[in-house]
């Protein structure tokens, strides 16, 4: 499926990217719908938002790029490695490296063994962010009906690679713990468990993120009963990048966060950090490695 919408870079709206070296830009290789269904997607409230589906960009337009900004984030409201998708990721992604871009990438879906191989010929100029909140079959069911499964974004499959194929061709894997819903996947078992398997699998870095909701998609996932308790206590409503939105208290985060931290710090993760954008915890966290950036957009390695 092809069109003739042009492939454009826009400054990614976050703190993080804003100026200097740290400045980059994004590009989403499909608009529309995300055919993943996330339930608490943010994207389902952007403007170029559709239910009638995906629109993927086209081969021609990625051809056609005669300038590649020095740092590219794939993406910033669709996931650059959908199956609709993976043949314009994988000329996108040839294209940039071979003109000396670096390239972070955020994604839930799995990578072609062409993508990795692409990927670790440039590893040094390559940031891999891999999205997984839990190992809990149900709950990623009912929140991330068509994401791959936990099990694939860690192992991969016959076909496709996860993490562990990431790492072992050389990578630099962080996983990305968001979004997390408070008394659903802040469990001690469940950030226990995730973070070993990741470790085990390869990833040496951690971000973990509390979700946000603004109003009126607060509303939206009151009909969520897997969510109930989670939005009791997501009340307070706090000042995020691009506006305010309800999430958990900022003291009830630096506590829970701290805890995470530390266990990932034993664990063996080399950078553990959260998201300054959406979680605006102030203060040290003293002796726990817990850095407030969005680490997954710089060269952190």
């Amino acid at each position: 499926m092809q069109n003739n919408e042009a492939l454009k870079f826009k400054p990614v709206a976050l703190p993080c990217g804003q100026k200097d070296s740290t400045r980059q830009y994004t590009t989403n290789l499909f608009v529309g719908g995300c055919p993943q269904m996330c339930r608490y997607c943010y994207a389902q409230g952007f403007r170029a938002y559709s239910k009638s589906g995906p629109r993927p960009v086209s081969l021609q337009s990625i051809e056609g790029v005669k300038k590649f900004p020095a740092r590219i984030f794939l993406s910033s409201s669709s996931d650059p490695f959908h199956p609709i998708v993976l043949e314009q990721a994988e000329r996108l992604l040839k294209l940039s490296l071979q003109a000396g871009s670096f390239v972070v990438i955020s994604t839930k879906a799995l990578a072609t063994p062409e993508i990795v191989r692409t990927l670790s010929r440039h590893s040094d100029q390559v940031s891999y962010t891999v999205s997984l909140t839990s190992l809990n079959s149900d709950r990623n069911r009912i929140l991330e009906p068509n994401a791959p499964s936990a099990y694939e974004r860690l192992h991969g499959n016959n076909y496709l690679c996860g993490i562990e194929q990431l790492a072992d061709s050389g990578l630099h894997i962080t996983l990305k713990m968001d979004t997390m819903f408070p008394a659903l996947d802040d469990t001690q078992e469940n950030i226990e468990g995730l973070l070993r398997a990741a470790r085990s699998s390869g990833a040496q870095a951690v971000m973990m993120s509390y979700g946000f909701l603004r109003k009126s998609f607060k509303k939206r996932l009151i009909g969520v009963p897997l969510l109930r308790d989670s939005l009791i206590d997501m009340n307070e409503y706090q000042p995020i990048a691009s506006g305010k939105g309800y999430s958990l208290s900022l003291a009830k985060k630096k506590f829970r966060l701290a805890r995470m931290a530390k266990i990932a710090s034993e664990i063996g993760y080399q950078v553990i950090s959260t998201c300054r954008c959406k979680n605006r915890v102030e203060g040290a966290f003293e002796g726990i490695p817990l850095r407030p950036d969005c680490h997954f957009h710089h060269w952190w390695y």
